[in-house]
């Protein structure tokens, strides 16, 4: 088996995301010219929610082969968990898995904090934006990409539910 068990994936990525986004935050405040960060209205803020969400699911299903137009590629909503999700029907390779869990978190999260530093610029929206993307998908690098990392460099992986199980190519 490569991952923990559902529930404890679930219990680990609370404190988990808290601290990446804490992470992020610093980096910020390190990082860029003094920010300022206004309330929002509770609209703009859900408005927030679904755009890093719906962003990040997109980026991650164009990792997927052929970009996400292959037929085994699934884009879809869980609603009972207010989730978008992607999942790839067939085997990939380590390397893929990879790219589709670090994405999101690198885009959304590090690329705005890096070009905001480098242009010596610091909008709330964007401190707001990137903090958020890291605490809906920092626990994709603790969670998902650091048990893959482990993997043989050849091997492919598949997924039975929830279990994923990995194989080096004959």
């Amino acid at each position: 088996m490569l991952r923990l068990p559902l529930w404890a994936e679930q219990v680990l990525s609370l404190p988990i995301s808290a601290f990446m986004a804490f992470l992020v935050l610093v980096m910020w405040v390190l990082l860029t010219p003094r920010f300022e960060i206004s309330f929002a209205s509770g609209e703009q803020i859900a408005a927030a929610f679904a755009l890093v969400a719906l962003s990040g699911t997109f980026l991650q299903f164009t990792t997927h082969p052929r970009m996400g137009l292959s037929h085994q590629s699934v884009l879809g909503v869980w609603p009972s968990r207010l989730a978008f999700y992607t999942a790839h029907l067939s085997k990939v390779t380590r390397r893929n898995l990879i790219a589709t869990s670090l994405l999101p978190f690198f885009v959304l999260a590090i690329l705005p904090l890096v070009v905001a530093a480098t242009l010596r610029i610091s909008p709330g929206w964007l401190v707001f934006e990137s903090c958020l993307a890291a605490m809906m998908f920092g626990d994709n690098v603790v969670l998902l990409t650091l048990p893959v990392w482990r993997l043989p460099a050849g091997c492919v992986i598949a997924n039975r539910g929830f279990r994923a199980y990995w194989r080096l190519p004959q």
